[in-house]
């Protein structure tokens, strides 16, 4: 133990949290572990309130990962997805409980819930629309909460049609890294429903969605989406595509495998 009774070396620190030396070292040149540098020393030392504090939630995320649920949202599911989506983007863009619980009954896929312990951490979105409503969006002469009810199309089998994204959000109020976390179970659980889906006879045969932040459009780029170049003519609204077609199944499928390795192995 170092004469300092405040601090963890970095190789104390690195065994509290059980990172491997390359991750440790990542998370705190990324800012994520706490590190100073005392007076008189050139190497940093960890608060150990800090490095205690992170290794406790990691263990809490650790406890919790087997209580995860990913599934479609009920009723009350939708109010605390609506509260996450008020925290993320403002009250102006978060539709009303009443039309999204329409929505839902209309379409059962739109809405997809995590849970854990029993609480929306965070959720997801897609909608089978018009062609017109569909291209209202990507053009930006619609924004997603201009969507109603007549827009919406019930998933159909045996009929091939185009899927909207809408939105991935997750509660700002959890700490950055069970964010990050949270974010990859989503996105992997989302690629298993697509496919079991499309193993079902539901002809999916393009994503699309609208970005409207640089972390929207690099999450999508490093998906696989294609920029719709000259698509929509709203400033800050680019649209993108993924076709799904062999090639795009094989990639949702490997990114699927790699999201679920990710997520397990987020701490390692």
């Amino acid at each position: 133990m170092n004469n300092n009774q405040s601090y963890y070396t970095a190789s104390e620190a690195q065994q509290k949290l059980g990172l491997s030396k390359a991750m440790f070292f990542r998370k705190v040149n990324q800012g994520l572990i706490p590190k100073v540098v005392l007076p008189g020393m050139k190497q940093g030392m960890y608060p150990k309130r800090d490095i205690n504090a992170l290794a406790m939630a990691m263990n809490m995320v650790f406890e919790q990962f087997d209580k995860i649920v990913f599934s479609r949202s009920t009723p009350a599911d939708q109010v605390e997805e609506m509260q996450i989506g008020t925290r993320c983007f403002g009250n102006d863009f978060i539709t009303p409980l009443p039309d999204r619980i329409a929505f839902q009954q209309k379409s059962e896929f739109t809405f997809h819930s995590l849970k854990v312990n029993g609480n929306v951490a965070g959720y997801i979105s897609m909608f089978s629309l018009s062609e017109q409503t569909l291209d209202a969006l990507l053009i930006g002469q619609k924004i997603e909460r201009e969507i109603v009810v007549k827009d919406i199309l019930p998933f159909s089998r045996f009929h091939p049609f185009s899927v909207y994204i809408d939105v991935i959000a997750v509660d700002p109020n959890l700490p950055h890294h069970v964010r990050n976390l949270y974010s990859g179970i989503i996105l992997y659980r989302f690629m298993d429903v697509l496919m079991h889906l499309i193993s079902n006879g539901y002809q999916i045969t393009t994503l699309y969605t609208v970005t409207t932040t640089v972390e929207g459009d690099n999450m999508v780029r490093k998906l696989g989406f294609e920029l719709l170049e000259g698509k929509s003519l709203a400033p800050g609204r680019l649209a993108y595509r993924f076709v799904l077609d062999e090639t795009g199944i094989k990639k949702i499928r490997d990114l699927s495998q790699r999201a679920r390795a990710a997520s397990r192995k987020a701490f390692n």
